[in-house]
């Protein structure tokens, strides 16, 4: 046992070691966080797939990548599409489970819990929740025949870690996903995989840029929203993909089964009050 662990150890090391080009999926990286990321991977030389249901082609033009259209609540498209990651570069170096629209969909945010339609939670938990499991299944499969293993993260939220008033079901599913990463860590750390997850708070996309701007008092929004933070400031995409690029590299090589916050202190300083939320 011990020596077939040290071989493994050593794997770990020759592949880290040797330089090559890596590919890379990210699934709904069309814009704002997916977008993100996928820029900054390409900039440190992953060859990048993307993946989602709006046309990415144009994104994927820019950082000499590929697109391919693929609904993550779908688990034969998302199989399809580390397919094509496999046939086009010959390996799944890299995961990054962001769901569709970057970190998947809010659901109503006027119902409690007891008051919510059964359909639609079934569908925040399929695009949210089930969509990461199908991205999971599929490329944990294709990396535990790699010698090289391979590198995942997960799309959380800082909604995954407390409770949001009429946010159940994404709650819900952001919780789960930080189970899911843990399970798939101690399960596949001795393929060379290692699975992490990020839990970013609002972040400055273009979407709530968009609506700070069009509110009746847009400085009152934004310092509103920054207000939830330690640091009094929105993150920025940019931060969450330096910190999904950390997490994928060879400098966290032994970070495996972590959710990291990307959430300027959000999570040691906001209180859960009714009145913030209605």
């Amino acid at each position: 046992m011990l020596r077939s662990a040290l071989r493994r150890a050593a794997t770990r090391s020759c592949a880290s070691s040797v330089s090559r080009q890596k590919s890379a999926l990210v699934t709904g990286g069309v814009q704002g966080l997916g977008e993100a990321i996928a820029r900054r991977l390409a900039e440190d030389g992953y060859k990048v797939v993307i993946a989602d249901v709006q046309d990415g082609q144009m994104l994927a033009d820019e950082i000499e990548g590929r697109f391919v259209e693929a609904d993550v609540s779908e688990p034969r498209q998302v199989q399809a599409a580390i397919a094509e990651v496999v046939a086009t570069f010959g390996s799944l170096d890299a995961l990054v489970n962001l769901g569709r629209n970057n970190a998947g969909v809010v659901g109503s945010q006027q119902v409690r819990l007891g008051d919510y339609d059964v359909e639609d939670w079934k569908r925040v938990i399929d695009i949210n929740l089930n969509g990461v499991f199908y991205g999971l299944k599929y490329g944990l499969a294709q990396m535990a025949q790699q010698e090289t293993g391979g590198s995942i993260v997960n799309m959380s939220s800082t909604a995954g870690f407390r409770g949001f008033i009429n946010l159940g079901p994404y709650t819900a599913s952001k919780f789960a996903i930080r189970g899911m990463t843990r399970a798939a860590a101690v399960e596949y750390g001795n393929n060379n995989i290692r699975v992490n997850a990020l839990a970013p708070a609002a972040c400055e996309t273009p979407l709530l840029k968009g609506f700070i701007e069009n509110s009746p008092n847009p400085m009152m929004t934004y310092n509103f929203l920054a207000g939830y933070h330690a640091i009094p400031a929105l993150p920025q995409v940019k931060d969450v993909a330096d910190a999904c690029a950390f997490l994928l590299s060879d400098q966290a090589r032994y970070i495996t089964g972590h959710t990291l916050p990307v959430d300027a202190g959000t999570l040691c300083r906001v209180a859960n009050a009714p009145e913030r939320f209605n």
